[in-house]
Formats: structure tokens, C-alpha cells, sequence
């Protein structure tokens, strides 16, 4: 059997009073076989938590906010946890804010080590990583005196201060960190561009997979798709065809797939409120995911589900859930709950077990059924 050695810097951040940081190296070396690592992974979960604190007034580049304080990295334990349970496809949102704070210049070190850090947990545990920019088609930065969030190619002021080209190298700069690193399986090129305008996806992410192959990286990009990546509007927000060239061909266009009437993942409306409308509600996300899955095998492309998920306050939601996983299977897909992480209080969504990880979720149970994963008691 072959073995492949991940090299992870390992960091903590010492949290004092006014939230200064120190950085502590050490080298780990983490031995996978390649073999089981090459497997393909049908679920897994966001753990998010390095995307938080973005909706204060103050964020931009220049305020990205203090780590610990208004946004974090998950523990060993979650990874650990996540993994144990079969979820060992791990997506980790990040903001392009935070890890290169100057457009077209070098990565934030401390960011970047925070996370190889989880990465080489997710090796210890036989995980694997997307690396995914949670920003939505733009980049918030300070400009006028006040924080703007521009869309990528958005011209202002006879400017784009954030170009496509920009986008691209960002690009290149996490390809090339993370060159080495096995337990990096996919790149999630940008979570649910959205109201791009003018602005054309299709050429912004091109730009963007062109950069990553130019430095000679081919391991898999996600792709999403425009409109919030809503499966169910994938062809009519991106057209009929898929539109990225790839000399590696190892694209996978993302969609997410949530299950309340709009298919935003907000569940502002009970499940009877829903079913009040809507007879079929349960069969509410095979719909959803038949329109996508149609969409790429018209195009002869993989497609990949970044999230989806149900509230935990109503059981009857399982069923939808255990409908759409069985619809994921048959349509050989993989995807990620949203979510995980262990800020999320009372987030309806969250699968994120109790405290001393204890008690998991009654969606991890049907996850993990779905997947052939036997549950342990305390996902009972």
C-alpha cells in the first residue's frame, strides 16, 4: 500500500485582554493511505465559523474582525466528531477578506496557518477538505471612508476595484499553498454568486479555474452556480450549457438544494405552513434536485450539492430529507449538510452535537442511514 505524509503547521491563538495573538508552530506529520483517502465520500457538512461575524457594520478588508471574538476555526474534537460519524467531506468557508486582506498580494499567514491547521486535523481522521470562498461574488473593502461590498468586475467610478482578474489570483495563491496537501480534495471556487449584474460569472470563474491549472493543481473545482446556486434554477439563471473549459476535466458544477418555498434555508414557515401549500412538500427537494441532475446529464458533468438541510424543531422534516438523500444517490452525487460548528447556538439547521458531543442530531441518524454508516447511541 502506498502512503502519502501531510505536512500541517499547527497554530493556537492565545486570546488575551484586547485579543492579541500569538502564533505557536509545530510540524505534525500525518501518514494516509492513499488509497482510502482516494475514495469518493458521499456526505458530508460545512463547519462553519470562519465565515461569521460579516454582517457587522464594520466588516471589510480592512476591519475583518478578531479572531475568537467574531469569528473562529472549529476544534479537533468537531473534526474528530464529524469524521467518526462518516461525514469525512468537510467544507470549510472561509472569507476572501480575511485570508488576502490586499487585492493581488500575498495570503494573511496567520489566517492561512489557521486553516492548514484544520486541514491536517482532517487528515489525522481520514477527512477531506473543500476549501470553499464564502463571499458570494463580491469582496467588501473600504472605500470613501465606509465599507462597500463591490461584485467582482462591478465598475465604479470608471474603476473595477474588484476585477475577475483579482478573483484569479486569489486563486493562484491558495493552489499553490495548499500544493502539497492530500487532504485537500476539492476547491469551492465562490459560495452563491448572486445579483452579479452586469457582470459575467461564467467569465469570472473561467478566469478563475485557469489560474488554478496554470499552476499545475488538478485536483476538483466546484463551480456554482449563479442566482444562490438554486438547483432548481440552475439552467435558468446559467443558461442551458456548462461553460468551463478544464484541460484536467475535473469540474463539478455546484448547486444548493433547500427545502422551504423559496428555497432560501431561511424555514421561515412551519412544516404544516408548508404542507398547507403544497401536497407534495416531501417530495419537495427530489423535485429540486431532478432539475439539476437533468441539467448536467444534458451536459454530460458531474454535479455536486454544496448544502441543503432541515430544521430540527419538526420530525417530519427527516422524511424530506431521507427522500432527498435517496434522490442524491441515485443520481450519483455527492454534498454537505449546512451546517456544522460549534457557534451556532440555536441555529434551527445545525447538526452540531451537544455539548461533550454527546448527543448528535436527529438529521445526522438519517445522514448517516443513507450513507450505510451504522449510528451510534448518541445519534440516537
Amino acid at each position: 500500500m502506498q502512503y502519502r505524509l501531510i505536512f500541517a503547521t499547527l497554530v493556537m491563538a492565545v486570546l488575551s485582554l484586547g485579543f492579541r495573538e500569538a502564533l505557536l508552530q509545530s510540524a505534525t506529520v500525518v501518514v494516509v493511505p492513499a488509497t482510502e483517502q482516494d475514495s469518493v465520500h458521499r456526505w458530508g457538512v460545512s463547519l462553519a465559523g470562519p465565515e461569521f461575524g460579516t454582517d457587522s457594520a464594520t466588516f471589510c478588508n480592512e476591519s475583518p474582525g478578531v479572531f475568537g471574538r467574531d469569528y473562529t476555526y472549529n476544534s479537533e474534537p468537531s473534526v474528530r466528531y464529524f469524521c467518526s460519524k462518516g461525514a469525512t467531506l468537510l467544507r470549510i468557508p472561509i472569507r476572501w477578506e480575511r485570508i488576502q486582506p490586499r487585492l493581488g498580494q500575498s495570503l494573511d499567514e496567520l489566517e492561512l496557518a489557521r486553516l492548514r491547521v484544520l486541514v491536517g486535523w482532517a487528515a489525522k481522521h481520514r477527512g477531506r477538505v473543500i476549501i470553499d470562498v464564502h463571499n458570494f461574488g463580491r469582496y467588501t473593502m473600504l472605500a470613501d471612508g465606509r465599507p462597500r461590498s463591490l461584485i467582482i468586475d462591478q465598475e465604479c467610478k470608471g474603476q473595477t476595484p474588484v476585477s475577475r482578474h483579482h478573483f484569479a489570483d486569489l486563486w493562484r495563491r491558495l493552489a499553490l499553498a495548499f500544493h502539497d496537501e492530500p487532504a485537500v480534495q476539492s476547491f469551492g471556487l465562490m459560495n452563491e454568486p448572486h445579483d452579479m449584474g452586469v457582470s459575467n460569472w461564467h467569465k469570472i470563474s473561467q478566469v478563475a479555474v485557469d489560474a488554478i491549472r496554470a499552476t499545475g493543481d488538478t485536483r476538483q473545482i466546484l463551480v456554482a452556480g449563479n442566482d444562490w446556486s438554486k438547483a432548481h434554477r440552475f439552467a435558468a439563471a446559467n443558461g442551458p450549457k456548462a461553460w468551463i473549459r478544464d484541460p484536467a476535466d475535473n469540474i463539478a458544477y455546484e448547486a444548493h438544494c433547500y427545502f422551504d418555498r423559496d428555497g432560501s434555508g431561511r424555514y421561515e414557515k412551519s412544516y404544516d405552513q408548508e404542507a398547507a401549500g403544497d401536497s407534495q412538500l416531501q417530495e419537495r427537494g427530489e423535485d429540486r434536485l431532478r432539475d439539476f441532475s437533468t441539467w448536467c446529464e444534458n451536459n454530460r458533468v458531474k454535479g455536486f450539492i454544496g448544502e441543503y438541510a432541515v430544521p430540527g424543531n419538526d420530525p417530519r422534516w427527516l422524511q424530506c430529507l431521507e427522500n432527498f438523500q435517496s434522490a442524491m444517490r441515485a443520481a450519483n452525487m455527492d454534498g454537505c449538510y449546512w451546517a456544522g460548528g460549534e457557534w451556532w447556538g440555536n441555529y434551527p439547521l445545525s447538526i452540531q452535537p451537544s455539548a461533550g458531543f454527546t448527543q448528535g442530531a436527529k438529521a445526522l441518524r438519517v445522514l448517516m442511514n443513507s450513507s450505510g454508516n451504522r449510528v451510534s447511541k448518541g445519534d440516537s
